[in-house]
């Protein structure tokens, strides 16, 4: 099942938390058993799972990335993107996310303010272990 999530940016350089509406297109699925691939289509956006801090803060590698990014060799939005990447890889058990109890699903924009996807591909288990 292949879903998109349409967001529009309203900065240079945004954070956005897509946890639920990734959590949610999981649950609609109805799956046992899944991989969940996300996947951004654009060379200057990127996704990426860590450890959030309270849902009103920034994560902790856009402090990092805002460091390595001001030098002047670093200005370009795609250098952005590459630290941080186009993909990522969950899985899903019971209808919902196996994610840690603090890690959270973040989108980056890196040259906004666009209007920009994110693909949600959920894949379900056709493993048979055991007889």
């Amino acid at each position: 099942m292949l879903q998109t999530i349409t967001l529009e940016t309203t900065a240079k350089e945004e954070v956005i938390d897509i946890t639920d509406q990734v959590a949610r297109i999981v649950a609609e699925a109805q799956v046992e058993e899944a991989g969940v691939f996300v996947y951004v289509p654009h060379g200057d956006a990127a996704v990426n799972i860590q450890a959030g801090k309270p849902r009103t803060s920034e994560p902790p590698l856009n402090d990092l990335l805002k460091k390595v990014l001001e030098r002047e060799e670093f200005e370009k939005p795609e250098t952005g993107a590459a630290f941080v990447a186009p993909t990522e890889v969950l899985i899903a058990h019971r209808g919902r996310l196996l994610l840690g109890e603090d890690q959270r699903i973040y989108f980056y924009e890196f040259n906004g303010p666009k209007k920009r996807s994110v693909y949600v591909l959920v894949i379900p288990s056709s493993a048979r272990w055991g007889n």
